[in-house]
């Protein structure tokens, strides 16, 4: 288990994490981008890189694989915008797929971690590489399969 999933999975037990004064007195370099969400009541949260690919056909596929539609969600840039972790904790999301590799580095500014709170972190591919790639939605359906996110 990586550092940042370690500190991740303690933070989501609410057992306080020590850090150095020095450390923690630095002003963060990363700051991560808000989220929009859309509507639906899932405890699987979708990100996707912009408001209209919601309303992609291959979006609707997707969902339609899936024992419950999914909430989805895109970064915006405005302050009042929760950013994910406040987003996980107040809605009790379980699962959160970041849909494409630029995306999920924008998100965390680092290695993906496993767990963000109550949920754990998947990527697949953007949403784009999906409507063109039969191998990618290979990959995705068995990402959803083996995490038991197919009805």
């Amino acid at each position: 288990m990586s550092e940042a999933s370690q500190r991740a999975y303690l933070e989501a037990m609410e057992i306080p994490v020590w850090i150095r004064k020095e450390l923690a007195e630095r002003a963060p370099d990363f700051v991560p981008p808000g989220l929009m969400l859309g509507p639906g009541s899932s405890q699987v949260l979708f990100i996707c890189s912009r408001i209209d690919e919601p309303a992609k056909r291959i979006s609707a596929d997707i969902v339609r694989t899936l024992k419950s539609e999914p909430v989805w969600a895109w970064p915006v840039a405005s302050e009042d915008a929760p950013d994910l972790k406040t987003t996980v904790a107040d809605r009790l999301f379980t699962t959160v797929l970041v849909l494409g590799e630029s995306l999920a580095k924008d998100m965390f500014n680092q290695e993906l971690p496993e767990t963000l709170g109550s949920a754990r972190i998947l990527q697949a591919a953007s949403l784009q590489e999906l409507e063109t790639s039969p191998k990618l939605k290979r990959e995705l359906w068995n990402l959803v399969n083996s995490n038991h996110l197919i009805g």
